[in-house]
């Protein structure tokens, strides 16, 4: 009897993975139906930038793992096509920042705890379009960033443009706040750096098939 229970239950159990494996693989080609996946492409930039009481810096990376899926029809008129952004997801590893200057670097990865929060992470939630023509259009964004484990809803004007062999670029800029995600601005040489707490967030991505 317990033999029959067991071989049931596994009968069930083997069951219940097939059909979810069949509902993940529906969803999965629904999913390419409806969208076009656009990959990063070298010449992609993010910065961030700021002040102190002593100069100005400026950190950037080119090194980032990001897709976006678009809307098929975005290859023809834009203009025809009401929503173009199907998803937007972008994993930036902090130490992959560069401010150009190897203590400074060391003093924005201990800021940002690098060792145990190893990457920055945006993920698009909505949008409104602007404005837009056949190849391009503007639109103001809303997305979830996420530092530190801390997220926050951001809002982002972007200029988007559709390039030859269906490429696409995308660029925009946002102030944010470090106090928003529970850092502390940063202070140096026993306080008299002092680093600002808004810092301006600006990217510049390239993307293809």
């Amino acid at each position: 009897r317990n033999i029959r229970i067991h071989d049931t239950s596994r009968r069930i159990m083997k069951k219940t993975r097939l059909t979810g494996s069949a509902r993940f693989a529906a969803a999965t080609a629904a999913g390419a139906q409806t969208s076009t996946r656009l990959r990063i492409e070298p010449g992609s930039e993010l910065s961030v930038a700021g002040t102190s009481n002593v100069h100005d810096f400026h950190c950037k990376t080119s090194k980032l793992a990001a897709y976006v899926d678009v809307d098929p029809g975005y290859t023809k008129d834009l203009t025809k096509v009401a929503r173009p952004i199907v998803s937007v997801n972008v994993i930036i590893a902090v130490k992959s920042l560069s401010c150009g200057n190897r203590k400074m670097d060391e003093n924005m990865y201990a800021t940002l705890k690098a060792d145990k929060n190893q990457v920055i992470k945006y993920r698009l939630s909505g949008y409104d379009i602007l404005d837009g023509t056949a190849t391009g259009f503007n639109a103001r964004t809303t997305g979830i960033l996420t530092i530190l484990g801390k997220e926050k809803t951001v809002a982002i004007k972007i200029d988007a443009d559709r390039l030859a062999g269906g490429k696409a670029s995308a660029e925009g800029e946002e102030k944010i706040l470090m106090s928003d995600f529970g850092i502390e601005a940063p202070s140096f040489m026993f306080g008299t750096m002092k680093v600002g707490n808004e810092v301006t967030v600006k990217f510049n991505l390239k993307v293809g098939p």
